[in-house]
């Protein structure tokens, strides 16, 4: 997975999920279709977040387009 980031301010950052490959998309997809798996959601956006800012704790995520798009507050 591939993640694309834009700064909103010290603590946040705005997270867009790039799927890589036909598997990766599913996984997304299948987000989209069934219950909110927060779980799975939290993991991927942890992920991001550490690649984006290695120490960083997901703290909050605000979806601005499920489940590609959020924005995501972190300590």
């Amino acid at each position: 997975m591939k993640y694309h980031y834009q700064y909103v301010s010290p603590t946040s950052v705005r997270i867009e999920l790039i799927p890589e490959n036909s598997r990766e998309t599913e996984q997304v997809n299948a987000l989209t279709d069934l219950q909110i798996d927060h779980q799975k959601l939290s993991t991927l956006y942890q992920k991001g977040i550490q690649q984006y800012k290695a120490n960083a704790l997901l703290t909050k995520i605000r979806f601005m387009n499920f489940p590609k798009v959020a924005l995501c507050s972190h300590s």
